[in-house]
């Protein structure tokens, strides 16, 4: 194993306990997995559980600038098929999702995908495959591409809306790694300024937490009345971007959603502000704009960029507009990962069982997936619980 292995392994005991658990049993056994995800040591923690239920995985990158080509060597050494590389274009990316669907004759019979990358493919260019016994989908962005696919050929787990996500990963550890980049890589002060979230769901809310908790001056934007509110009764100031765009020091994208910034509020920011996109796709800062507004470009640090604007203003881009965590960052703590990627596990062997009785479409996690990464990290945090 390498350090960054060996370190992630050690610090995902939910994962430990499903292998500890149910590694003997081997309930994946026979099973072919596609996955899609980002290349890190803590999905390599989550392929190598699989492996220990008896699965046979093959695994694709979910993004073209995460890549560990670290982890990605040392994951093929093991004979694990790994298609992926830091700096890929866009079309290596679609190819690499085609290659891992290519791989069985009969396709996977099961799927663990980001992004619904697999899922999508496996109603288009790879209709023809038979259909997964079981499918599950982790991030907002995918559940909602979804919508687009028409009628679904198979059950998907909604492993997006769990505990973990939900209570750990994103309002804690998404926006402890977003807010933790933003400052290492900018090497700004953010006591005392002004920082523009974008969004307050479940990630928006946690980074204006954070933020807020190093001293800056938090400003939320929203489309959502419900969470617009949200975000005032938790003491946060409420602009439309348009005017948030004029006063901010730091920008933070977290919605999901495109063109979020766009050609009149990057002209509207001050000299030197900081940009980053927390979101899974680099679409809510519009790149076309700002490249088109861009009259010069120079690196200042790496993940950091200025960009010169036509009305001689500079703003500093991180990660390349990527999601910033992980194309400028370290990622979100193996602590956190270790939760949401323990309920996609569970909700593929929990489900399986049953899933012959499933009618094709969205489904939501069972319970005791909840329970159990509940109760297994409360016991790794040294929690002790009531016995009535």
């Amino acid at each position: 194993m390498t350090v960054k292995l060996d370190t992630a392994t050690a610090r995902m005991p939910v994962l430990a306990a499903i292998r500890r658990e149910f590694g003997e049993v081997a309930p994946l056994n026979g099973h072919r997995i596609a996955l899609c995800g980002h290349v890190t040591a803590e999905t390599a923690v989550q392929v190598r559980t699989l492996l220990a239920l008896g699965a046979e995985i093959v695994w694709c990158a979910s993004s073209t600038t995460t890549t560990d080509e670290e982890i990605a060597a040392a994951m093929r050494r093991d004979g694990v098929v790994v298609h992926g590389k830091r700096g890929m274009s866009d079309a290596d990316l679609a190819r690499g999702a085609h290659e891992v669907l290519s791989v069985w004759p009969e396709g996977p019979t099961l799927v663990l995908d980001e992004g619904a990358v697999l899922i999508t493919a496996l109603h288009r260019d790879f209709a023809h495959l038979p259909a997964p016994v079981l499918a599950t989908e982790k991030t907002p962005d995918g559940l909602a591409a979804l919508a687009g696919v028409g009628p679904l050929r198979f059950p998907v787990i909604k492993s997006d809306e769990s505990f973990g996500k939900d209570a750990v990963d994103n309002p804690h550890g998404t926006a402890q790694s977003l807010v933790e980049t933003i400052a290492t890589v900018s090497a700004r002060l953010l006591a005392g300024k002004v920082f523009v979230v974008a969004g307050h769901g479940r990630v928006g809310s946690g980074v204006a937490q954070k933020a807020r908790g190093l001293g800056a001056r938090v400003v939320v934007t929203e489309v959502s009345a419900t969470k617009a509110l949200l975000a005032v009764l938790n003491g946060y100031e409420v602009l439309p971007m348009r005017e948030a765009a004029r006063i901010g020091d730091f920008f933070c994208t977290v919605t999901g959603k495109p063109g979020v910034i766009g050609r009149d509020d990057l002209l509207a920011m001050k000299s030197g502000a900081v940009l980053a996109n927390g979101g899974h796709l680099p679409w809510e800062i519009d790149q076309e704009a700002l490249s088109a507004l861009a009259t010069g470009r120079r690196e200042l640090a790496p993940g950091l960029e200025e960009l010169t604007l036509s009305n001689g203003n500079t703003v500093e881009l991180l990660g390349g507009g990527h999601i910033v965590n992980l194309s400028a960052g370290r990622g979100n703590a193996s602590e956190v990962m270790d939760v949401t990627f323990a309920s996609q596990v569970l909700a593929l062997q929990l489900v399986l069982p049953k899933a012959a009785d499933l009618a094709p479409g969205l489904h939501a996690l069972p319970p005791e997936c909840d329970e159990y990464v509940a109760a297994a990290l409360a016991k790794a945090l040294g929690i002790q619980l009531d016995e009535k």
